[in-house]
């Protein structure tokens, strides 16, 4: 990302969910919602607003109050997972905290707990757990011997703990 934050044509594309209506998706949200949520999660610049786009995505796949999401959420993982190596600290701090959510304490909604004979948590899961390098690289500093930035610092304490989630999740 830029550094006034915004996404070049390329990431525009990378941050669109694959064949999102395809999916079943909450009844309040749809593909441009999904779509609008993950360029929100790349235009993130502080504590706040990581904080806005995480509660807005995870909206857009689920019910964030009941923890819970729907089989959309499978399209938006190569999104997530573009923004955890290109994006800036702050948003990859939004997108960690959103698959700590989503990996760990999130279930999926009633009734959907399957999408194409798959079980749709497993693959969540899966997913994340396959992020793991990716993941593994953002516990450290991105510029050696200055000190870390508010973001880095949130980012590297996220990291943290979803990689705590995916050892638990692997035993």
């Amino acid at each position: 990302m830029s550094e006034d934050h915004r996404p070049s044509p390329f990431a525009l594309n990378a941050l669109k969910a694959i064949d999102a209506d395809k999916y079943a998706t909450p009844e309040w949200s749809n593909a441009a919602a999904i779509d609008m949520a993950l360029l929100r999660l790349s235009e993130v610049h502080d504590a706040n607003s990581a904080m806005e786009a995480y509660d807005q995505f995870l909206w857009t796949v689920g019910d964030n109050h009941k923890g819970t999401f729907y089989p959309v959420v499978l399209s938006t993982l190569p999104a997530l997972q573009y923004l955890l190596t290109q994006g800036e600290p702050w948003t990859q701090q939004a997108v960690l905290e959103s698959l700590i959510d989503l990996a760990g304490t999130f279930a999926p909604e009633a009734g959907h707990e399957w999408h194409m004979e798959q079980a749709v948590q497993a693959r969540v899961r899966e997913s994340v757990i396959a992020m793991r390098p990716a993941i593994e690289g953002l516990t450290l500093s991105t510029v050696d011997g200055a000190a870390p930035s508010e973001g880095e610092e949130a980012r590297v304490a996220s990291a943290a703990e979803l990689l705590e989630l995916i050892d638990d999740l692997g035993t």
